[in-house]
């Protein structure tokens, strides 16, 4: 994404603090060339089953690579698995499912800057595919319904967006939390069994599903 044109003080502001800010952390960032800051994150990401209503949320930990000249990121996450659970009037259990998030290769953006001094914004595309790992009846934990090829059929390109406020000092403060939100369209499942891969794709396939991703600060 392209950075938007400031002009007058409001740009030398923001530039100023921006540069000031990833300049002086990549200084003291031990081991980091030059030109790139690596920031480091845990948190989770929860992302809401529009079809069945439900959360899933994935611990998770990333490596963030920024580039000081040009503000380009580059993110590579390693999410935990998430389990969830279909019940019958909200009271007997019919099945529990665990899933697995597979990045397909580091989510790759831009950080841009308000023309008006207040902050910025980060902007990231991360391509993964949704593996469900287990499907046990009523429960059952040692009893597994699907094989591991069960993976969705393509990769999804799910679009991430967050504000980056000011630090004390006025400056564009990368090293806080960050909240990123996006919608992630999950495409369908295969190799899921004759009988479940439909099954499957009813209620975990589909479009729509909201995407949270809270970082704490960064390490």
């Amino acid at each position: 994404m392209a950075r938007p044109t400031m002009t007058g003080r409001s740009a030398v502001v923001v530039g100023a603090s921006a540069v000031a800010a990833v300049a002086s952390a990549v200084a003291f960032s031990p081991g980091a060339d030059a030109a790139t800051l690596t920031l480091k994150h845990t948190g989770t990401i929860t992302t809401h089953l529009k079809t069945l209503n439900q959360d899933l949320v994935f611990p998770t930990s990333e490596v963030t690579k920024v580039d000081a000249n040009t503000f380009a990121v580059s993110s590579t996450i390693t999410p935990g698995t998430a389990r969830g659970s279909i019940d019958l009037g909200g009271v007997i259990r019919v099945v529990t499912m665990q899933v697995a998030i597979l990045p397909d290769g580091p989510a790759t953006g831009q950080t841009t800057f308000n023309p008006d001094g207040s902050g910025g914004n980060l902007t990231v595309t991360q391509k993964l595919k949704i593996q469900i790992q287990r499907v046990e009846p009523i429960g059952i934990k040692e009893i597994n319904l699907v094989p591991n090829t069960c993976i969705s059929s393509k990769p999804a390109s799910l679009n991430l967006t967050a504000p980056i406020g000011l630090d004390d000092e006025g400056a564009l403060n990368i090293f806080g939390p960050i909240n990123l939100k996006g919608t992630l369209d999950i495409p369908a499942f295969a190799n899921c069994g004759l009988l479940l891969t439909p099954l499957l794709n009813a209620i975990a396939s589909g479009p729509g599903n909201d995407v949270t991703i809270a970082l704490g600060a960064a390490a």
